[in-house]
């Protein structure tokens, strides 16, 4: 009969390369679910930019527009 004098399993990671390791997961997990959130926020953020810097520069409003003199019609025209 002989007496096994080993480990029954090889040693495992040391307590600070554990630690490293989850920090090193979590901090992992956080880039790629923030990138998620944030990405479409800058995608909607470059359309718009977009959309802007080619728009005419005839559509852009300045203020309210004089009503045009055509006559008095459509709702509430009775009260001019």
């Amino acid at each position: 009969m002989s007496v096994q004098t080993s480990a029954s399993r090889p040693a495992g990671k040391s307590l600070g390369a554990a630690l490293l390791g989850l920090v090193v997961t979590l901090l992992i997990f956080v880039a790629i679910f923030l990138s998620f959130l944030i990405a479409p926020i800058f995608l909607l953020l470059a359309a718009f930019l977009v959309f802007v810097a080619l728009r005419p520069k005839g559509e852009k409003s300045s203020g309210p527009r004089p009503a045009a003199s055509e006559g008095n019609h459509g709702f509430g025209a009775g009260a001019q």
